[in-house]
């Protein structure tokens, strides 16, 4: 007698060998044949605004029983006092460490109690704090975030052992080569003197001597319903949405004008290429960047750019990826994109490589940069525009992918049309237009290139390591040993 499992096995082995119904048999050679792409519209936010001048941005999201908030505070680490890098950041860490008289652990347990998920951060242009909750329970999780974002207590026992952690965050940076070449590009892109040329989660020197007093005073000045946007995605509809937002939201005021946005130039120019080192004695591996400043005005989203860096660094089968995993070996990975904020942007290629192949993996690097400024073949083409377009979607899976996606447009005040005509023009690219992308943001003789690594070991064939700015830890976070120091006797 045949078992239930055995007559499945038997049902899908016939369908393997069946024939069509011309009686030949599928050709399982070569995948079958892509459709035509089903068009894709975004959903687009209801935007509305509470009577004390808070924008809030709706996506009513029947899906899941869930709701997402992103509140984006125009409070970022742009705004940091010159003497005082990380004071934005450590801000906003506070806010869930402790509210409204309640301890930590005590607003912890609450949001917990709930279900539910709220969390505070920085990014380099804005404060950020965020919600995640079933919408049965969305009321009073909304009040415990409402409480977090207006209420921080800043409270001195909170604060340092808050202060601890971050040490302990700075002591892994100082040691991982992955965060000191993030540090030294930093520090190659902008400069000493320029707040996005130290690390933007603040310097050990700084951390030692802020006070609580200090975080909340920066919090008075710069958190305000006039400087914040509030995404919220998810299971509500909006009358119901602006009632609970009024109750917990409403009373938020602000006197006086918002702090005015600082003035920050771009990123260095360069008319020749640079050398920045970081050396990590017997690292088996060397973290490579190569940067280059991008034009002032470069945007995200725009179709031209987008598909060509797909098509240079920003897929699996990307040319950059495939040259250094693939073909030579050096790597698990490389990629390339185009960071942005509002002082700037700069294109970017990112890989680690096995360390004794640290100097042909840069050259390798440096030929796919000039390679990608001539013409590119129609698949080639076509098949990064395919890319490019076709990820857009992903970003619309879930609530809280809906919520991050919007505030980031938020966040750098960008038109909310322009996703849309995104997706429509990354279909139109051509091998023309690619090009002059590249011609626009590669420019290989603009470079600087980072080696984070044993280099000196295996820096021999970098082109120009003989006259390379090296950069040491303390360079990267001044006062590492000072905080150390006075840092040693908190428990």
């Amino acid at each position: 007698m045949r078992t239930v499992s055995q007559s499945i096995a038997i049902s899908v082995l016939l369908a393997l060998v069946a024939v069509d119904a011309r009686g030949a048999a599928p050709d399982r050679s070569k995948p079958p044949e892509a459709g035509t792409p089903k068009p894709f519209t975004i959903p687009q936010p209801t935007v509305f605004t509470l009577k004390n001048g808070l924008t809030v941005w709706h996506v009513a999201r029947k899906r899941a029983p869930l709701v997402d908030v992103r509140a984006v505070i125009d409070a970022g680490p742009l705004f940091d006092p010159a003497d005082r890098p990380g004071l934005a950041k450590w801000t906003a860490d506070l806010l869930t460490e402790g509210s409204g008289g309640m301890s930590a652990v005590a607003f912890s347990d609450a949001v917990q109690t709930l279900g539910a998920e709220v969390a505070s951060t920085t990014d380099i242009d804005n404060a950020w704090a965020s919600l995640h909750v079933t919408s049965a329970r969305f009321a009073p999780a909304l009040k415990l975030f409402a409480q977090a974002l207006l209420r921080p207590d800043f409270a001195d026992a909170e604060w340092r052992r808050v202060r601890g952690q971050i040490f302990g965050e700075m002591m892994y940076q100082s040691q991982e080569p992955q965060e000191l070449a993030k540090l030294a590009a930093q520090r190659a892109n902008w400069g000493a003197e320029h707040r996005l040329g130290s690390a933007i989660g603040g310097t050990p020197r700084a951390l030692v001597q802020v006070s609580p007093a200090e975080l909340k005073a920066f919090h008075a000045a710069h958190y305000r319903p006039d400087t914040t946007t509030l995404i919220v995605v998810g299971d509500i509809e909006q009358v119901a949405l602006t009632k609970l937002l009024e109750a917990e939201l409403g009373t938020w005021s602000a006197s006086g004008p918002a702090p005015a946005a600082p003035v920050l130039r771009g990123p260095l120019a360069r008319s020749t290429r640079a050398l920045y080192t970081v050396q990590v004695p017997d690292a088996p591996q060397t973290v490579v960047r190569v940067a280059i400043p991008a034009p002032a005005g470069t945007l995200p989203f725009t179709a031209d750019e987008d598909v060509m860096n797909t098509l240079l660094g920003a897929s699996f089968t990307s040319r950059l990826n495939t040259n250094l995993r693939e073909t030579h070996g050096y790597s698990y990975g490389a990629g390339s994109r185009v960071s942005i904020n509002r002082a700037g942007a700069v294109f970017m290629v990112m890989s680690s490589v096995n360390a004794p192949t640290t100097a042909p993996a840069l050259a390798e690097i440096m030929i796919e940069l000039e390679r990608i400024r001539a013409p590119a073949t129609d698949e080639e083409t076509v098949r990064a525009r395919n890319v490019a377009a076709l990820t857009v979607p992903s970003a619309f899976d879930s609530g809280r992918a809906t919520a991050a996606q919007w505030a980031d447009f938020a966040a750098q005040k960008l038109d909310r049309a322009r996703l849309q005509q995104f997706v429509d023009g990354a279909q139109q690219v051509d091998a023309k237009a690619l090009q002059a992308a590249a011609l626009r943001l590669v420019r290989p003789d603009e470079a600087a290139l980072i080696a984070v690594g044993d280099v000196a070991q295996h820096g021999k064939g970098i082109p120009g390591i003989e006259r390379a700015v090296v950069l040491s830890v303390d360079d990267l976070l001044p006062g590492l040993a000072e905080a150390a120091a006075a840092l040693g006797g908190e428990g």
